[in-house]
């Protein structure tokens, strides 16, 4: 269980410096949830320590019952919770198209909002399988805007996720000569890549 902590006083100021002063921590090892009431201002607070520690044990006994050595890594940033874990197996861990990975990610997620109730945003990853596959996926689109750079055809790519649209974007705001616009509605979202003449 992860312990969450609960602050009152009359300033957020003071309710701030009395929960750092009682659990002996400065501002960057804590997340806070900030709320008025009767008057009073109220912090609820979670120690970002407790937040790893859950996280490895609970990962730990996931991929143990699914009969892996699993070694785990949590690095934090910015209060986002980056997790790498290397196993025996990392076929099984990351799965087809990396969705146990997908799936063990959305489980620590919802296990840790149900205990504590706080958005935690966690980033889980496998033997760096992510990070590889958003390099080809990067490779991918820098082929494709050189493509439309020869042609000056626009190009219509396959409906993707809105972390992936912004790459999209990015890479594409390098480009003198290309615009790139996302069309359509939710889940069918796509970016059009278009040559523009200057």
């Amino acid at each position: 269980m992860i312990e969450v902590y609960k602050f009152e006083s009359d300033t957020e100021e003071n309710c701030r410096l009395k929960c750092l002063d009682e659990l002996d921590v400065y501002n960057n090892e804590i997340l806070t949830k900030e709320y008025e009431e009767n008057e009073k201002y109220n912090m609820e607070v979670v120690k970002k320590e407790d937040i790893k520690e859950f996280t490895k044990n609970y990962l730990e006994k996931i991929t143990s019952d699914m009969g892996l050595e699993t070694k785990i890594e949590i690095d934090e940033e910015d209060d986002v919770f980056s997790v790498k874990m290397f196993s025996n197996n990392n076929p099984i861990l990351i799965g087809k198209d990396g969705r146990t990975l997908t799936s063990l990610q959305n489980l620590i997620r919802q296990t840790l909002s149900n205990q504590i109730k706080f958005n935690v945003k966690i980033n889980l990853d496998a033997s760096n399988y992510k990070v590889k596959k958003e390099k080809f996926f990067e490779r991918d689109i820098k082929n494709i805007i050189n493509e439309v750079m020869k042609t000056k055809d626009e190009v219509k790519l396959d409906p993707m996720n809105s972390y992936k649209r912004r790459i999209v974007h990015s890479i594409a705001s390098e480009y003198y000569n290309i615009e790139t616009e996302s069309v359509g509605e939710e889940p069918e979202r796509a970016v059009v890549i278009k040559y523009i003449e200057k």
